[in-house]
């Protein structure tokens, strides 16, 4: 911190306002534009878009047989994971024996995963929860 930061920061405290300083890494555009790091932000654009459509593939045909977003009523987390063991053990059998797949268990394992975490959302844990920044 630059002797000038620090007078500032004196400034605004003797007023009650706590200035917290800059990071030292913004990142710095070529139009001279600034961000803070973004080194402990999620990446939802890491999510591949095959994986994506995959099981949006899936939430469409749940859609048009129960009406869309029917899902986010909820479901007990017992039921969710009888369900996603079931698609596992149909995933495994069928890669173990050569066998092709008869439907998507993979992107139902998804929908069962994506069930327990709205659910532990509905429990109060924050999305950020069990991330630690390395």
């Amino acid at each position: 911190m630059t002797n000038k930061e620090s007078i500032e920061r004196a400034f605004f405290k003797e007023f009650g306002i706590e200035i917290e300083p800059m990071e030292k890494n913004n990142r710095v555009f070529e139009s001279g534009s600034q961000r803070d790091n973004d080194d402990n932000k999620p990446l939802p654009n890491h999510l591949d878009a095959y994986v994506r459509l995959r099981y949006g593939y899936l939430l469409r045909h749940g859609a048009n047989h129960y009406d869309k977003g029917n899902w986010r009523k909820g479901q007990p987390n017992e039921t969710a994971l009888e369900s996603l063991h079931r698609y596992l053990a149909k995933f495994e059998m069928n890669l173990n024996n050569g066998v092709e797949q008869d439907e998507d268990h993979l992107s139902a394992i998804i929908f069962g995963c994506q069930l327990i975490m709205k659910n532990e959302e509905k429990a109060g844990i924050n999305v950020d929860h069990y991330y630690k920044p390395i």
